[in-house]
């Protein structure tokens, strides 16, 4: 989707940027989402701890993909800044922090 939106839209549409960030934000997702399932899943066979691993996996992907859409986003609006990006990404690694943490 990212290279037929490249090759036939005109660059300057905000249409054009939209779906670029989002395609491109999705392909990012999806790719890092079957990274983290295949490093989590490597050594467990069948059962819950392999669900359980799958779904951190896929939750770390979808996590890794809005935040390089977000981060994509505030660079096509010129909004990409130090103080932006800390932003963004703080309540994502709060929420995986807290999603991450186990029952004492």
């Amino acid at each position: 989707m990212l290279a037929f939106t490249v090759a036939t839209r005109d660059p300057d549409s905000a249409v054009s940027v939209a779906l670029a960030v989002g395609s491109g934000a999705a392909a990012v997702g999806a790719l890092a989402a079957l990274a983290f399932v295949a490093v989590a899943t490597r050594g467990l066979k069948r059962g819950a701890a392999r669900g359980a691993a799958a779904g951190r996996g896929l939750r770390r992907g979808a996590t890794v993909g809005s935040v390089a859409g977000l981060l994509a986003l505030l660079r096509a609006l010129d909004g990409l800044t130090v103080v932006t990006v800390l932003f963004v990404i703080a309540p994502f690694l709060v929420a995986e922090v807290v999603l991450s943490m186990r029952r004492a």
